[in-house]
């Protein structure tokens, strides 16, 4: 039985990266993604064989429901505080509600020393210090 891998943040660079690479090792993929998504781009995860399912993110239980028999989920979430903070804590506890094992959030880590370019979510000082 494939594993259910829940992909939140699928219609980005890196959650597109992240399906792919789910979809290449044989996971089973659920793509959700903001009600009122271009068609395009849920087209495009579609093709790459996710099950895209849109989902009203402020709404806890709808975002549960999604997750229902997923093995883990996964954040590739990108933003401010409203996005890493807020939308996702509302992905967590849906994970939790859900019953979900795992859950992998996004933007906790870094690393630094092979960083090439600013982030405005780093701090300013280390930016100026890895540009020197």
């Amino acid at each position: 039985m494939k594993q259910i891998i829940l992909v939140a943040g699928a219609t980005g660079n890196l959650g597109e990266r992240i399906t792919r690479a789910l979809l290449a090792q044989g996971a089973e993929v659920r793509a959700i993604v903001r009600k009122g998504t271009d068609l395009q781009k849920k087209t495009h995860l579609e093709q790459l064989g996710a099950k895209v399912m849109e989902v009203d993110m402020s709404n806890v239980d709808e975002v549960a429901a999604a997750c229902v028999g997923a093995s883990c989920v996964v954040s590739a979430f990108a933003g401010l505080r409203e996005v890493i903070i807020d939308a996702q804590k509302i992905l967590l506890d849906a994970a939790v509600k859900a019953g979900v094992p795992r859950f992998i959030p996004s933007d906790y880590s870094l690393t630094l020393q092979s960083f090439l370019m600013a982030n405005r979510n780093l701090d300013w000082g280390v930016v100026s210090y890895l540009s020197r």
